[in-house]
């Protein structure tokens, strides 16, 4: 989890985040870039690509690796549990690979599911080796609709044991019939759900007590006053650190 001085930065950022009146709420990338700066790790300008590893935050100090979402709920208190998208992942297509051979729709719920578990934790391992993570997190920052109220959770982020889990199809609540997700359970709790006309997987997860809560309030910059700051920033910053990678700017 965070350091007092973490959770600090994490409040400061986000009110300096909404303050800005060209951003709405916290999304992806932004959220990416204010956790690289609560944990003080340098941040690469997303316009020289973008990787499709596991991992949007690497402390190489640390071989820490966060896989990072950010979520509107309606209810963030501790032990709701939410689901949210972790990974699209076409196991029929890639059944071969995955060591499925004879795999198809019509397969048993358990050889779908261990094929969907199969799919997931070679990413997580992949993506390990290759961004040289040792410690493996995901870092969820849950949001209220005002934009308000904020939760940090973190968790564990490890390969799954695919005989843990049972697997099931939903059922049609008006035809009675095997439905479009497949969940997996573990001792009756859904922790999985694919869904296979989207071949998107889906994972629960349950906000736990010692979340970081951060309450603020919105005061948002008006919109002349944030250009003139940013542009007397962004002067400052290249005066201060000629180089290739802060070029003079025409303003």
């Amino acid at each position: 989890m965070l350091t007092e001085n973490e959770i600090g930065r994490l409040r400061n950022a986000i009110v300096a985040t909404i303050a800005s009146p060209v951003i709405g709420s916290i999304e992806d990338y932004t959220w990416e870039a204010i956790f690289h700066y609560v944990k003080d790790i340098p941040l690469s300008d997303p316009a020289l690509g973008r990787s499709k590893l596991l991992y949007d935050a690497v402390d190489i100090r640390t071989k820490s690796g966060w896989s990072l979402k950010s979520l509107q709920l309606n209810n963030i208190k501790p032990g709701n549990t939410f689901f949210f998208v972790i990974q699209r992942a076409d196991v029929i297509k890639k059944a071969v690979q995955l060591g499925f051979p004879n795999l198809a729709e019509g397969s048993s719920p358990q050889e779908l599911g261990a094929a969907i578990i199969q799919h997931w934790n070679k990413k997580i391992i992949a993506s390990k080796s290759a961004q040289s993570v040792v410690h493996s997190y995901e870092g969820i920052l849950l949001k209220t609709i005002r934009g308000r109220e904020y939760l940090y959770c973190e968790y564990p982020l490890e390969p799954l044991e695919a005989n843990n889990f049972a697997s099931a199809w939903t059922v049609d609540r008006i035809t009675g019939k095997d439905g479009v997700g497949l969940q997996g359970s573990v001792s009756g709790r859904v922790e999985l759900v694919w869904y296979k006309n989207q071949k998107q997987l889906f994972r629960a997860r349950t906000i736990p007590s010692e979340a970081v809560t951060t309450n603020i309030e919105r005061v948002r910059l008006q919109p002349d006053r944030y250009v003139e700051t940013i542009l007397t920033a962004l002067q400052e910053q290249v005066s201060d650190n000629p180089s290739e990678n802060n070029p003079e700017l025409n303003i």
